[in-house]
C-alpha cells in the first residue's frame, strides 16, 4: 500500500490518495517493485546546505506522513 500526500508550503495536507499494490502493477508493474526496493532501504540523510525553515517544513512533512 502506498500513500500520497499533496501538501501545501506550509505542510497542510491538500489530499491524499492511497494505492494498494495492485494497482500499481496494473498501471505500471516496475513502480511496485521499485516501492519495494525503496522501502527496504535505509532512509536518505537530509541534504546538506538546507535552511533552517526548509529543515523544519521538511521534518514537519515527514511527521504527517508516518503518523
Amino acid at each position: 500500500m502506498v500513500k500520497v500526500i499533496h501538501v501545501d508550503d506550509n505542510g497542510a495536507e491538500m489530499a491524499t490518495v492511497e494505492i494498494d499494490d495492485f494497482t500499481i502493477e496494473t498501471v505500471y508493474a516496475g513502480i511496485a517493485t521499485l516501492l519495494r526496493t525503496a522501502s527496504a532501504e535505509a532512509p536518505a540523510a537530509p541534504p546538506r546546505g538546507l535552511s533552517r525553515e526548509a529543515r523544519q517544513r521538511r521534518e514537519k512533512i515527514l511527521n504527517r506522513i508516518h503518523s
